[in-house]
């Protein structure tokens, strides 16, 4: 995709700006025209084009000696030909906004980069492909729902010289997770795909993931495939945003979740798989949460059985997506200002995990049909009404779902991080750091259920 832009300005440094950003930025195809006639002239030819950008210049006009907005005359002659080419005029100009012009106030690009995508109705993933390195790598676990390279697949050599990335499957090669963990032993986390062939080699891996991930199996391979593609759909959000193969992979895997507990029912044989390490600890603590969710939810007080069946929903889809942004397992096991406080992390991972449940549930918003009230729980899932940071004290103004998933997600946590196993002594650790009444009534309500299991 390449966008043919025309920029009619009189300054010439201007023009060269805003021509680098559109070049580097979007590999755009620029013309530049610096004088009102000529712009005229050449819109009277009615251009094939995919945006205008005009500058509106407050300056002397040469004809008549007399100041005149460079602007004006030029949108008059776009409305005359009854222009439908999005406009975006740089600078202020009394106008009467017309559907297909934008304004951007200030000289500033990363405004009008902003106002491009708006005006153009394109998004940011349009134009990653620019920026990306020849080789794109992509995690080795990403490929363990695949069984068939879709296209040719390199690992990295770093050598003094340089990097040097060699063949390690063909086209067509089979593998099997086997085969993936022998070269994970190795050292081995990444493998890299042609920048290329990397969209292609994305739709491959979703359909291959989700055709695996539907396949028949029993509960503990099945359970295995759920850990992988809660991971793989993870990192495909991230890459790709909330796409229509992205959520089919989500829902497959929350769905599965959902049957799973359903079906066993059993506290002992849900808790089976929940302490292999060999999954992931998001998953994991992922997967609890529901558990412990779905044996408290009869004893709340919210409405009968279909009620509770929504709530399940929305308590897995939270589960799923409250700590996408989180990339370690420390980051994942910080749950208060204390924890982060005590956290070794760097600035950047410090500034992810303060933000990371606003960003959570800003990706969320595009999702289709999103039962009410998820980005609710996602933002305030630390206590924190806007999703940023963490508060001081825990307060009750936050939604009543909001504070039941707060005290489960601890308990979880607690139950995946104990030395010990003794659930006495975590709900006593639960006691100790809930002390408003409407948290207390949820550890109360685990004490119920679990302090005799």
């Amino acid at each position: 995709m390449q966008l043919n832009i025309l920029i009619i300005d009189p300054l010439e440094k201007i023009t060269e700006v805003v021509r680098q950003n559109f070049d580097k930025n979007f590999g755009a195809s620029i013309q530049a025209i610096h004088t009102l006639e000529e712009g005229l002239a050449f819109l009277d030819k009615k251009p094939t084009l995919d945006l205008y950008i005009i500058r509106n210049y407050n300056g002397l006009d040469q004809n008549t000696g007399r100041m005149a907005e460079f602007a004006k005359p030029l949108l008059a002659k776009l409305d005359s030909i009854e222009n439908k080419t999005p406009v975006i005029v740089l600078g202020d100009v009394e106008l009467a906004i017309k559907a297909n012009i934008y304004v951007c106030y200030e000289m500033k690009i990363q405004e009008l980069n902003k106002i491009f995508y708006r005006a153009l109705n394109l998004k940011r993933e349009d134009f990653l492909h620019m920026k990306l390195p020849k080789y794109v790598p992509f995690p080795i676990s990403n490929f363990y729902l695949m069984d068939r390279s879709p296209c040719d697949v390199y690992i990295k050599l770093t050598k003094t010289t340089g990097d040097e990335f060699i063949k390690r499957l063909y086209v067509g090669d089979s593998f099997t997770k086997k085969d993936l963990k022998k070269y994970e032993s190795l050292g081995l986390a990444d493998f890299y795909i042609t920048r290329e062939e990397r969209e292609f080699f994305i739709n491959d891996l979703l359909e291959q993931t989700l055709k695996n991930l539907k396949a028949k199996g029993d509960d503990e391979t099945h359970f295995d495939k759920n850990a992988d593609s809660f991971t793989i759909g993870t990192d495909m959000i991230k890459l790709l945003g909330v796409t229509p193969a992205c959520v089919e992979l989500v829902e497959e895997t929350v769905d599965n979740i959902k049957t799973h507990i359903l079906k066993t029912g059993k506290l002992s044989d849900l808790f089976k798989n929940v302490f292999n390490d060999k999954h992931s600890f998001s998953y994991r603590r992922s997967y609890l949460i529901c558990i412990v969710s779905y044996m408290l939810l009869p004893r709340m007080e919210w409405g009968g059985v279909d009620q509770r069946s929504s709530l399940f929903e929305k308590i897995s889809l939270v589960s799923y997506f409250h700590d996408i942004y989180l990339e370690t397992d420390e980051m994942l096991k910080i749950n208060s200002l204390e924890d982060l406080r005590k956290a070794n992390l760097s600035p950047r991972e410090r500034d992810i995990v303060l933000n990371h449940a606003n960003n959570a549930a800003m990706i969320i918003h595009n999702y289709p049909h999103l039962p009410q009230g998820v980005d609710a729980m996602i933002r305030q899932h630390h206590g924190s009404a806007n999703g940023l940071g963490f508060p001081e004290v825990y307060s009750s103004s936050i939604s009543p779902m909001a504070i039941f998933f707060i005290v489960v997600e601890e308990f979880a946590t607690l139950i995946l991080t104990a030395k010990v196993m003794d659930t006495s002594l975590i709900i006593k650790d639960l006691k100790t750091k809930f002390t408003l009444p409407s948290y207390r009534k949820y550890v109360s309500e685990i004490e119920a259920v679990f302090l005799s299991k």
